[in-house]
């Protein structure tokens, strides 16, 4: 089981989750200042917040905007923690599906929005944990494993050349 322990692996999750829902072009906008979008697909866009405390009507408020005049592209967002009163009633008003999400990327809806579209949403399909290829992880465990190689191979060089 892998944890969610970087805004940037919190993004990748979002994104992975929003393909297993349908949306096979959606990417991390992983580039610094994203403008309120996290994640990007021709038919959606979502926020993510990986922090703690409530997410606000002002960060709704921000994808909202960041969507641009463009309204036939759905709105998500996603949040590591709760979100205020005042940030559900609002995203129920401008339809912005809100969902909360665990320490292993599990999705929850957060609000009608969002629980209306995963009811109506038949080919929803979601890995229950991100997967492992391309984690930091397993990066280090190829950098390890190399390491190891590499070292065996010198041994095996310099072996004979050592004195008994």
């Amino acid at each position: 089981m892998q944890y969610i322990t970087t805004f940037h692996e919190a993004e990748l999750n979002a994104a992975r989750v929003m393909v297993g829902w349908g949306f096979r072009d959606a990417v991390a906008t992983t580039c610094g200042a994203d403008g309120g979008i996290d994640v990007s697909s021709k038919a959606a866009l979502a926020q993510v917040k990986w922090k703690n405390g409530a997410a606000g009507r002002p960060e709704i408020q921000m994808l909202v905007g960041a969507r641009g005049v463009d309204t036939t592209k759905l709105l998500f967002f996603f949040a590591a923690s709760a979100y205020t009163a005042q940030a559900i009633e609002y995203a129920n008003t401008v339809d912005v599906k809100l969902f909360t999400f665990d320490p292993v990327g599990a999705v929850t809806p957060a609000n009608k929005r969002a629980q209306t579209f995963v009811d109506e949403s038949p080919n929803i399909d979601v890995p229950a944990s991100p997967p492992l290829l391309g984690t930091r992880w397993f990066r280090l465990l190829l950098v390890g494993t190399a390491v190891l190689v590499v070292a065996a191979l010198i041994a095996a060089i310099v072996a004979p050349f050592i004195p008994r």
